[in-house]
């Protein structure tokens, strides 16, 4: 019973294009709720007592310590849907007045093209042999769908051995090696970057920046001749770069790595119901104009909103989200 009423939750989240499914616990009742292209979107209400045995049979499933409740955990449920393959990652919180609240994160492991996302400036900079592209912004921006749109670009129209590294494995593409972060195996991201030099890639995937050691990690592999692609939060394009300076990154080996940086969101348009992908960006002579302090001029995020918000292409609660 309890796998019928979870599996037929997760459905109506996959079908209603849910990247978030919620549990939130209330002093009489717990909300269900969905995260849909960034908003959230009232589901249905269960019982306290119903949804306590609920998260007792999500705990199970995840591999998780069914008997912790005063304790964050976090797992992951493969689910098999209309012969797609879901990762579900199921992560609980404690609450200061009692029940635990669940979050499961929705992560289809079977990768979707979307043509949307790439442009002119982006194959031009995928085409290159060496170098660094970074794509940043906050969690929620597109960050790794964009890396999965130009690894499988890459792979499939040029033709280039592409091996990533991961924490974990999103989704899987074809004919791509796809390496999982392990700690526990000693499979890190550095451990595993040293072993993916020695496999002859044309282009590395790193699935994000993390601290000083994986970026210095990454800016040595993109000197050594090898194009690297990674993610980094930031607000914007420029305080992605004070990052790489604050993580130890010299000014010099960031103006000879650096091909692109990208900061980017994802806004909803009035007239669709999906969300649109816009960002700001830095060349690679931007990015040396700046770090040798000259003017640079650049069309920022704040000003593509702005103008969307004038032309009454957004609402005025998106414009005053960003």
């Amino acid at each position: 019973m309890m796998e019928q009423f979870l599996t037929d939750i997760i459905n109506d989240g996959i079908n209603k294009f849910a990247s978030d499914i919620h549990f939130i616990p209330t002093d009489n009742e717990v909300l269900v709720k969905f995260r849909v292209h960034g908003e959230i979107q009232y589901y249905t209400t269960i019982e306290i007592e119903y949804f306590n045995k609920l998260l007792s049979y999500i705990k199970f499933i995840a591999h998780l310590d069914v008997s912790e409740k005063n304790k964050a955990q976090s797992g992951i449920i493969q689910m098999e849907i209309d012969e797609c393959l879901f990762n579900i990652r199921a992560s609980t919180l404690p609450r200061a007045l009692g029940e635990e609240a669940c979050v499961m994160r929705v992560i289809r492991q079977n990768f979707e093209k979307d043509n949307n996302t790439m442009d002119d400036l982006l194959i031009q900079h995928i085409k290159k042999s060496s170098g660094l592209i970074i794509i940043s912004g906050p969690t929620g921006s597109g960050k790794s769908t964009l890396m999965y749109e130009l690894i499988h670009f890459a792979k499939h129209i040029l033709n280039r051995h592409v091996i990533s590294i991961e924490d974990p494995v999103e989704q899987h593409i074809d004919g791509i090696i796809q390496v999982n972060v392990n700690e526990k195996a000693n499979i890190t991201y550095e451990s595993a970057l040293k072993a993916i030099l020695r496999c002859d890639p044309d282009i590395i995937m790193m699935g994000e920046i993390r601290d000083e050691v994986v970026a210095k990690e990454v800016i040595n592999a993109s000197l050594s001749g090898h194009l690297v692609i990674t993610t980094l939060h930031a607000n914007d394009c420029v305080g992605a770069l004070h990052r790489l300076i604050d993580m130890g990154i010299k000014q010099s080996d960031i103006m000879q790595s650096l091909n692109l940086i990208i900061n980017q969101r994802l806004i909803k348009l009035s007239t669709q119901s999906h969300r649109k992908r816009i960002y700001e960006y830095l060349s690679q002579s931007d990015i040396k104009a700046f770090l040798t302090q000259k003017n640079i001029e650049y069309e920022t995020l704040s000003a593509q909103i702005k103008e969307l918000y004038e032309n009454n292409q957004i609402s005025q609660s998106e414009f005053e989200k960003f």
